[in-house]
């Protein structure tokens, strides 16, 4: 059964990235590094619509979604609403959504727990 999005995620900044998600799946490979880099946050919620047919899922804190899994490969992380975090940290710059400050990355990128650290960090300070 799909669950309705939580009503804390639906401000104006979440209203881009939940749209392009709408409809979305996930493998649930891509699922587990983003769970063990956020483990031990304890202040991290997710929501997951429709986890029995695989929906996509999305992390955040504060009422700003800052991390998703979607499909088989990519995750993706808000990059600072700031400009703290520079692209050159990033593997492929050339992935950034310059409109909503999304990066995708692979799920098995050497810079995964760095990027949603500092993702995560974006968000909680914001």
């Amino acid at each position: 059964m799909k669950k309705p999005i939580p009503s804390e995620l639906e401000i104006q900044l979440n209203a881009d990235v939940l749209k392009a998600l709408e409809g979305k799946s996930c493998h649930s490979d891509i699922i587990e590094p983003l769970q063990t880099c956020l483990s031990t946050l304890k202040d991290v919620n997710s929501y997951c619509p429709d986890g029995e047919n695989y929906s996509y899922v999305v992390w955040y804190v504060n009422k700003i979604i800052f991390a998703y899994a979607s499909g088989m490969r990519q995750v993706g992380v808000r990059l600072s609403q700031s400009g703290e975090l520079s692209l050159q940290e990033a593997e492929n710059p050339k992935n950034y959504k310059i409109q909503n400050n999304w990066y995708e990355i692979p799920y098995d990128s050497d810079k995964l727990g760095f990027l949603v650290n500092s993702a995560y960090d974006s968000a909680k300070n914001s």
